[in-house]
């Protein structure tokens, strides 16, 4: 299956991927994998194993020491800030707002590499803003300032702009990327659920891959297509939740003990 989806037909691409800050030990080795069209993958990974400094390599705001990630079978280290925009929409974990704008148009900045500078947001653009806005429950927040919400009502804001980036796309959202570095870290627990449901839909009907970094294994077991785990900065493991989480990766990957209950997940006894 690796083999098959690191050809073109493939969305993302990370190809013997590695990386280590100056004068550092590597922080990355040999990592690769491919995404397809649909998938709905987790990265999951104790602290310090890499996650976000491979989100960083993906979305291209970082160039790996070594190795290649093809976006859309194309060396995303070729391709300009205003392309990847077109197919990829990166939602990073901080998402605080330094300037005043209303939600409304902080989800409407979407559309901005889709369209020239010069044309202006029309009906049709705001309908689609506000489709998508009260699919996340949001819309009610159109016309609040952006930096009078609280961490997860922004979190939920900047997530249905990722998602509008996505559905704008010139080709359809049939070849987009959504990452999510932790980009639901201060959701409530429902609001997290139905965001992860939502993002399943969006991978399975739209064709979109979503890549998600998750601390909340318990979500990332019921809502995701496949789990790639890092850990020391190489892939621990690749496969569906129930093929991944076993005694034994919970054991060696987070150092705890952890009781397998088959299609209703796992419990968490102890640390080892």
């Amino acid at each position: 299956m690796e083999t098959e989806l690191t050809m073109l037909d493939a969305v993302i691409s990370a190809e013997n991927i590695c990386f280590a800050y100056r004068g550092l030990k590597p922080v990355l080795e040999n990592v690769s994998f491919a995404v397809a069209a649909g998938e709905h993958v987790s990265l999951v990974g104790p602290n310090g194993s890499g996650k976000s400094t491979l989100f960083q390599i993906l979305s291209g705001y970082m160039a790996p020491a070594s190795g290649r990630v093809l976006l859309g079978g194309k060396n995303i280290a070729a391709l300009s800030p205003l392309e990847r925009a077109r197919r990829l929409s990166f939602v990073p974990q901080d998402t605080s707002a330094d300037f005043p704008f209303n939600c409304l148009e902080v989800v409407l900045m979407a559309l901005y590499p889709h369209r020239s500078r010069l044309r202006p947001t029309n009906e049709n653009d705001i309908n689609m803003a506000e489709n998508l806005m009260r699919e996340t429950g949001v819309w009610r927040f159109a016309e609040k300032n952006i930096m009078d919400l609280s961490g997860g009502e922004r979190q939920k804001i900047i997530m249905t702009r990722a998602l509008l980036q996505i559905e704008s796309a010139v080709s359809g959202c049939a070849g987009s990327l959504l990452l999510l570095d932790e980009a639901m870290s201060a959701l409530d627990i429902a609001a997290r659920i139905d965001m992860m449901k939502l993002l399943s839909r969006y991978a399975g009907v739209r064709r979109t891959a979503v890549i998600g970094i998750h601390h909340d294994l318990y979500t990332a077991y019921r809502f995701s297509s496949r789990v790639i785990a890092l850990s020391n900065g190489r892939i621990a493991a690749s496969g569906t939740p129930r093929e991944v989480f076993t005694e034994t990766f919970f054991r060696e990957v987070f150092s705890v003990k952890a009781e397998i209950l088959g299609e209703k997940g796992f419990i968490v006894r102890d640390s080892v």
